[in-house]
């Protein structure tokens, strides 16, 4: 890095350094919204790229008594297909055992007619992780692969890896700081294959890194956020809107594109802009990016970019940053 870049950086890291103790003491990010539009920019600049949201203080609660504390599959509510899969859900793990357990005991409960397969990409978790999700694929009641690194390989990577393993035609992306509900990959899927314009397609959250797909609704807990995205979908049902890029908490593609636009750059190394990057390389292919208004996923966010002290997360947002505008040519736009 040249004496200019090394500089800029520092204004960059010294001024959100500031503004976020500030926010500490002051509730600057709920004040935002009230100021008038020239202060609540700058404040927004300020505050951005903000930490992610630490899992932990999400306000819809991780417990769900109803599925086991933690979550568990259901012994008798086995998932098994007799065709091939006709979608595969890429998860990458890296700890965070709990809200993997949660999120894959949605992908059970949620299952419905249409042929899946889980893969699974475990980056040398040390939580237990890869020994739950051994067992579990050892159970039989998930149609799951699982696949074990050696070390942290990364988001792109670890998603690289899982989609080379996947069986469908279709690729769903999905974190495991996620919960699922019913119809939710049906839809997807459906908009895919009625409409060919849309390359990559993402849902509804209340927690997804860019302003058009989050709603930020609030609910206590996952039978609320049940009960919303359920009004939610039914009030919007076949609504697709374009979308400049989609965070990839969740999103869909037809394998055979995203083999066409080279899978997830693994430059960006442990995550970070891979989902801008994947946004811009499918709309220079002349395909849609697109919001499934119809889909609603509840998304924890930031499960393990939370784990980040402020200063390395900052160092990683601004490398990943420039690293994109190099490659691509352009300035990043927030958003």
């Amino acid at each position: 890095m040249n004496l200019a870049e090394e500089l800029a950086w520092w204004r960059f890291y010294v001024s959100r350094q500031a503004v976020q103790l500030l926010a500490r003491a002051l509730p600057l990010a709920a004040l935002r919204d009230r100021l008038p539009r020239v202060v609540a920019e700058r404040l927004r600049f300020g505050l951005y790229p903000a930490r992610i949201t630490d899992a932990e203080n999400v306000e819809c609660a991780r417990a769900y008594a109803p599925w086991g504390e933690p979550a568990e599959l259901d012994a008798a509510r086995a998932v098994r297909y007799d065709a091939a899969p006709r979608a595969s859900i890429l998860v990458v793990t890296y700890n965070n055992l709990s809200l993997t357990r949660l999120c894959l005991a949605s992908l059970q409960r949620a299952a419905g007619a249409l042929p899946f397969e889980i893969v699974v990409v475990d980056n040398a978790s040390t939580d237990g992780t890869p020994e739950w999700l051994a067992a579990t694929a050892a159970r039989g009641l998930l149609p799951l692969v699982v696949v074990k690194n050696g070390h942290n390989a990364g988001f792109a990577a670890g998603n690289n890896l899982a989609a080379a393993r996947a069986r469908g035609d279709v690729l769903v992306f999905l974190n495991n700081d996620t919960v699922v509900v019913d119809g939710w990959l049906e839809t997807l899927v459906a908009h895919l294959d009625r409409d060919r314009s849309i390359g990559l397609l993402g849902p509804i959250t209340n927690s997804g890194g860019n302003g058009e797909a989050q709603l930020g609704t609030r609910y206590a807990d996952l039978d609320g956020m049940r009960a919303f995205a359920a009004a939610y979908t039914r009030a919007h049902a076949g609504q697709v809107a374009d979308v400049p890029m989609l965070a990839l908490f969740c999103a869909a593609m037809a394998k055979e594109r995203f083999a066409a636009v080279g899978g997830l750059d693994e430059r960006y190394g442990r995550g970070l802009f891979e989902d801008d990057d994947l946004a811009l390389a499918v709309q220079r292919r002349g395909w849609r990016v697109a919001l499934a208004r119809d889909v609603f996923v509840h998304h924890y966010g930031g499960a393990s970019f939370s784990r980040l002290a402020a200063g390395e997360y900052l160092r990683l947002w601004w490398d990943n940053r420039r690293a994109f505008e190099r490659k691509w040519g352009v300035t990043w736009q927030p958003r």
